[in-house]
């Protein structure tokens, strides 16, 4: 008996080592031939942004066009619903010294410390596209703002969002008319322009869900990244898309700080699931401007932390410290360097359990994860 024992022994370490035997080749190939991921990366980024540069930021907008027709400045485009979008390239100059979070814009100042424009290039929609289509990159970064931003504020924070990523590929803004006039009784009057924005956002959700099946046709890896209000033009767009029948368009999601209703979202999740390889969700429990937004629309907001299956939602509250004014309300956080660093390793496709300073949250928080301070 023991003897038979031996022998069937014997007779499995032959197997094994016949198996590493062709094994061994095979791993050999794979450990030598595989570009490190440091390699990757360096491939990846061909520009180190490093330096003071004049970038091209695509813009598509419904936002009804003013007298301006050859700058990006407030005066180009207004708040008002246009049916026909506009398509062009602002060249926005992104200083190498500003800080992470401010855009401060000053043409007369040093071109190394404000933002500025230099330019605006108008086409049409094919145009744009083929623009878009023949970049040497296969991405495309598409950034849709939130409430209360003018088109100026929008196109220089895409750029801002490229130069700090070091994003390789395009960046295209989708502005719709959001924002106020600047009369004082305007900006006091912030109730009847939360309603105005909230009118026009959903009045572009038709228009935009016709610009996103148009990029996404373009055979290019498109990341959606979103702001606010912005969802209320994006989410509907995106699941109708997936309803129709098209699936996994988006690479990565980005959700940051949805102003959008808690329990409207969690009816369209199966759908947005189906449209992206993965969606991120960044929150934040003292997002004042949410609260405030619950108070207005009755019902919770997306944004607030809250779990929902298969999404990483990922709770901001610790590093949400104010920039030169962004964040003070907890809301404008998205453009910090806290949540780029965690969203340029989005990009690179790190798990959230990889990704630096993340941690899991307790079994009975909102989120899954916190970004650690």
């Amino acid at each position: 008996m023991k003897l038979t024992n031996q022998m069937k022994k014997i007779s499995q370490n032959q197997k094994h080592s016949i198996l590493l035997i062709f094994l061994i080749p095979i791993i050999n190939l794979i450990v030598f031939c595989t570009p490190k991921i440091g390699e990757q990366i360096n491939k990846r980024i061909v520009d180190p942004f490093d330096e003071t540069k004049i970038l091209n930021v695509h813009f598509v907008t419904t936002r009804r066009e003013m007298t301006v027709k050859d700058n990006c400045d407030s005066a180009s485009f207004g708040f008002i619903t246009d049916i026909n979008p506009h398509y062009g390239i602002c060249l926005v100059n992104i200083p190498s010294k500003h800080i992470i979070g401010d855009i401060t814009l000053d043409n007369s100042q040093d071109k190394n410390q404000f933002f500025q424009f230099k330019g605006r290039i108008n086409t049409d929609d094919k145009e744009f596209l083929n623009k878009i289509k023949s970049s040497a990159s296969e991405e495309v970064l598409v950034f849709v703002h939130g409430f209360n931003v003018n088109f100026d504020e929008a196109v220089i924070r895409a750029g801002q969002i490229k130069y700090d990523l070091k994003f390789p590929g395009e960046v295209v803004v989708y502005s719709w008319p959001a924002g106020a006039d600047a009369g004082i009784l305007s900006q006091v009057m912030v109730k009847s322009t939360y309603d105005l924005n909230y009118t026009e956002a959903k009045i572009n959700r038709e228009p935009f869900a016709k610009f996103l099946n148009d990029v996404t046709g373009l055979g290019k890896k498109i990341h959606l990244v979103v702001h606010s209000m912005g969802h209320q033009v994006v989410l509907p767009s995106v699941a109708a898309l997936a309803k129709q029948g098209k699936s996994k368009f988006l690479s990565e999601l980005i959700l940051n700080a949805p102003d959008f209703d808690k329990n409207e979202f969690e009816l369209i999740l199966s759908d947005l699931s189906k449209s992206s390889e993965r969606i991120t969700l960044y929150c934040s429990p003292g997002d004042n401007a949410l609260i405030a937004s619950q108070k207005v629309n009755g019902a919770p907001r997306a944004g607030m932390c809250f779990k929902y299956s298969g999404v990483d939602v990922i709770n901001v509250n610790e590093v949400d410290d104010p920039v030169l004014g962004v964040g003070g309300l907890g809301h404008g956080y998205y453009s910090s360097r806290p949540i780029l660093t965690d969203i340029y390793q989005v990009l690179l496709g790190v798990s959230v359990e990889r990704r630096l300073f993340i941690r899991k949250s307790g079994p009975k928080n909102g989120e899954n994860f916190v970004l650690r301070k």
